[in-house]
Parts: C-alpha cells; structure tokens; sequence
C-alpha cells in the first residue's frame, strides 16, 4: 500500500473514530481539535492511530521485524553504547535478529520523539530495559530532559508490543500546566 492510501485510510479512520478531520501544524503533527492528540503510524499494510484526550499526548510507531540492516550504521548513531548490552539481551530474549532488536529500539524512540514533537535524535535516549509486559524504561540526556521542562511536559510512560511480524510501540506524556491547574481549583 502506498503512501497516499496509508494516509487517506488514516485520516478515513480518524474520522469514523471521532468525527473530526485531521489537521497538521508546522512541523507536521496531525492535530484532532483542542480536546484530543493523535499520532498515527504505516508500514507496509498496517495503519495505526493512537488517541488520547487532553492534556495527554501520544506518540506511536510501528516497524517491521523482519529487516536486514548494516547493523554498524545504527550502532552510535540510534544504539548508544549504554544500549548495546541491552539490545543483545533482548535480541536474545525473543529470538531476535540484532537487525530486528534495532527496529525494535527505532521504533521506540520514533514514538518518543512523535510524542514530543521534536526532531529525532535517538541518540540522546537510551533504552534501559523493557519488562516481559512491554513497559519500556528509558534514559534521558540533559539535552531531552531540558526540552521536557522547557515543553511542560511530564513522562508517562512508553511501551512496546511484537505481534505477527512488527514492533508497536506508543509513549505517553502530561502537559504539566494541567497538573497545577487543577490543583489550585
């Protein structure tokens, strides 16, 4: 299925879901009105929509686990050194490729940066384990946890699930303001 199917099945979906049309920003986020954040995510035949209401935002990714890749350009650049251990237990875990385990890591760290609406570096997250329910602990660099408080943001949480072949992976953050409101009413 190509891009443009992808993404008319997409919008097709979000529309039957809420009633509501998609609209991007600057950079690219689709945007779902001021009541609810959406991300959505193709490979291949799959489309994927997450949503969750405000002041939640959502970021989703999902990629194929059967991917020959040059392991040696992804190690540095997206697997931080930190990760390297990591990423061979989990490949070995699950009867992973290492190809597989970086897809895996990509696609982690591609729903992060969606969630937080920067460009993806990353680098400058590291992957520290991933529990058997597919709770993902992640570490930031100065650089992430500076933009998450320059952001009002807060972590909620990340998790990833491997089903018939893919990785599906969604992260969580608050936009803090809420939290403060709401506390002096």
């Amino acid at each position: 299925m190509g891009h443009k199917k992808q993404r008319a099945l997409a919008r097709s979906l979000v529309y039957e879901l809420t009633g509501k049309k998609i609209r991007h920003s600057k950079t690219g986020r689709p945007l779902l009105g001021r009541s609810m954040d959406i991300s959505i995510s193709h490979k291949n035949d799959l489309v994927g929509v997450g949503i969750v209401p405000l002041p939640y935002r959502i970021g989703i990714d999902i990629e194929h686990l059967k991917v020959d890749l040059n392991n040696r350009l992804f190690i540095g650049p997206v697997i931080t050194d930190k990760e390297v251990v990591f990423l061979k237990k989990l490949c070995s875990d699950n009867n992973l490729s290492i190809s597989s385990g970086i897809a895996v890591f990509w696609s982690i760290k591609e729903s992060f940066f969606k969630c937080l609406d920067y460009d993806l570096k990353p680098g400058k997250i590291s992957i520290l384990n991933i529990s058997k329910s597919g709770a993902v602990w992640i570490c930031f660099s100065e650089e992430i946890k500076n933009l998450i408080v320059r952001r009002r943001l807060a972590f909620v949480s990340s998790k990833v699930v491997f089903a018939d072949g893919y990785s599906y992976s969604e992260t969580i953050m608050k936009e803090r303001f809420f939290l403060r409101s709401s506390l002096l009413l």
